[in-house]
């Protein structure tokens, strides 16, 4: 080994020391590495140095992000959310195997910590209407993101690193559910492991966070409807061609004064197109219209009859309906500075201004629902509301009142097929050998920002910038590695401590290592730095390639032992009222049921 092996060796252990002890920000001492290695001629050329920047897995990973995001915020993932919550009974065990699996199906296409936030809501409030602690299911959750991000190629960023690193050493990619083979039968163990077992060695307390917080305050829009009243008074009246509504504004018909309804939304088929409209003044109804009206029965009736138009039953079922095309539903608090104290909605403008609907306001134990125009504010007063997101946001920005609800459980789900449709587009190709991933995922990522699955501005918040510059940083270190021999080395250390054993303690300790170097310090590193040193153990003992890679690209998702250990452990933890030995208790079984697994399942590849 030349005195630049040497050089790369120690850059390693550095780049680990800072890498466990934090500091310095990980991101600062990744983007180092490729300096550091530049400047002593360890990787003369300036374009090796930086590949990092053009590479396909780093390009990939990046547009893997915003298509999660997509997924997200076209509500994919909260109609999976509303899906178990309607499976889930009140067994603790049933619970947590429904949980685990919507996690780990929804975790192999998009991002582990996306999924974890995206499902702690409605676990929490599954956990309390169940009577089952949150700590029973939390835990099990975030190890189950964890668990399914191993089925395929984008389940997680050293899956798609090795992938890569497979396609430059043999030339021939992975298929996109290759890593399934060895994935699924591991995450299936991990969460028999979790139900079976794991649960029974949780904490049995409430958890830390179950009671306090924006979770636990309004968790789902349903829940806030359910305790308005609004799923049973809401109900649906069609305009039709004869009916005495059509060509007539809002501001004409007068519905709150005169029939003591609210008009809390208007649903209006243009051809195959369903458009929401929030109701204004000087809306003019159509034909067609449907109205979804708050208010007593006999005086919607009265309306109907009145003005010869139809009523349609409504229920739980048409408020979800409502909630999924945009309608947001929230409270809002007259505050004690509020200019709006004393004043009428009407005197306000409130519905031009803000384009909400109110639907009632509750003044102490009195709720008031008939001529809310008309009722002078004071401080205190909570008005339930309905209205687009942007308007919600709007109100939020005034200074006369206070949003109580937390507007990030509210859900469009209308571009949920759309973003569906362009998930699939990013999985074909690759499947089928037309495109490269990096290509296809870019095209989709790209069309979900266009076409509003995600907003452009906000594209780049949902990039876990820290990830690709881990992954920037020790590219070019894993080729160092390689390129002197430090690889070789550590690839026949491995081999002399396994080549009489055979290739399956061989594929354990490549496991091991990427586990441990994982849970210290970075998946994505360990993936980059292990890569070299797999392939040559794999050339050495005349096994195939990919196998020795994917032990690695397993080992880098074993990373249970800890809280710190990944996004989606921290995440629950404060939430589940989780310890560091609460893990340890839970995490070291599910290790070695992982570990056992994988290797059973690889030692068959090279076989």
């Amino acid at each position: 080994m030349d005195v630049h092996g040497w050089i790369a060796l120690a850059v390693l252990i550095a780049a680990a020391f800072l890498f466990i002890s934090r500091l310095i920000p990980i991101e600062a001492t990744a983007l180092g590495i490729p300096v550091v290695l530049f400047a002593t001629g360890t990787v003369p050329d300036a374009g090796a140095a930086l590949q990092g920047f053009g590479n396909q897995a780093v390009i990939a990973i990046a547009a893997v992000f915003v298509m999660g995001a997509g997924l997200q915020e076209s509500g994919v993932g909260a109609l999976m959310a509303r899906q178990i919550q309607r499976m889930g009974g009140k067994s603790e065990a049933r619970l947590v195997l429904v949980v685990c699996v919507a996690t780990a199906g929804l975790s192999a296409f998009m991002s582990n910590a996306a999924v974890v936030a995206i499902l702690l809501p409605p676990v929490m409030s599954l956990s309390r209407a169940a009577g089952i602690p949150a700590s029973r299911l939390l835990m099990p959750m975030g190890c189950s993101a964890v668990l399914g991000g191993t089925i395929t190629v984008i389940g997680t960023a050293p899956n798609l690193l090795v992938a890569d690193y497979l396609e430059q050493s043999i030339g021939q990619p992975p298929a996109f559910f290759d890593f399934a083979l060895v994935g699924l039968p591991l995450c299936v163990a991990g969460i028999l492991y979790l139900t079976l077992v794991g649960r029974r060695l949780l904490p049995a307390g409430d958890g830390k966070g179950e009671n306090s917080g924006p979770v636990a305050r309004n968790a789902q829009p349903e829940q806030l409807a359910r305790e308005h009243g609004l799923s049973r008074n809401l109900t649906r009246l069609r305009v039709g061609q004869a009916s005495l509504l059509t060509g007539k504004t809002l501001a004409d018909l007068r519905l709150a004064e005169r029939y003591r309804v609210t008009v809390v939304m208007i649903a209006r088929h243009q051809g195959l197109v369903l458009h929401w409209r929030v109701p204004t003044s000087d809306l003019v109804l159509r034909s067609g219209d449907d109205l979804y009206l708050d208010g007593e029965t006999e005086a919607i009736w009265e309306l109907a009859e009145e003005n010869q138009t139809r009523v349609g039953l409504a229920g739980e079922h048409h408020v979800e309906h409502v909630l999924d095309h945009g309608v947001a539903l929230a409270e809002a608090m007259v505050g004690p500075r509020s200019k709006a104290q004393g004043c009428t909605l009407k005197e306000l403008r409130f519905r031009q201004q803000h384009l909400l609907s109110v639907i009632n306001i509750c003044r102490g134990e009195t709720r008031f629902t008939h001529k809310l125009g008309q009722l002078p504010l004071a401080v205190g007063d909570t008005l339930l509301l309905a209205g687009s997101l942007n308007g919600m946001r709007s109100l939020r920005k005034s200074d006369d009142f206070v949003l109580l609800t937390d507007m990030g459980e509210s859900r469009d789900f209308r571009k949920a097929p759309l973003a569906l449709s362009l998930l699939a587009l990013a999985l074909i190709p690759p499947v089928f050998g037309w495109a490269p991933l990096a290509m296809s995922a870019l095209a989709a990522a790209l069309l979900m920002a266009v076409t509003g699955c995600v907003a452009m501005r906000e594209a780049g918040r949902y990039i876990e910038w820290k990830v690709l510059a881990l992954i920037v940083g020790t590219l070019p270190l894993g080729q160092a590695l390689e390129l002197h021999g430090v690889a070789e080395r550590a690839a026949a250390a491995l081999l002399s401590m396994s080549s009489d054993l055979g290739p399956e303690y061989m594929l354990a300790a490549l496991f091991l290592a990427a586990a441990a170097i994982s849970s210290t310090s970075s998946n994505a590193a360990a993936a980059v730095i292990l890569a070299p040193v797999a392939a040559r153990a794999a050339s050495a003992m005349s096994i195939p390639t990919q196998a020795s890679l994917l032990a690695v690209a397993f080992g880098c998702s074993c990373t249970f032992l800890l809280p710190s250990a990944n996004p989606c452990n921290l995440m629950v933890a404060a939430p589940g009222g989780y310890s560091v030995r609460d893990y340890l208790r839970v995490g070291i079984g599910l290790s070695l049921v992982v570990c056992v697994v994988a290797v059973c399942m690889l030692s068959l590849l090279v076989m």
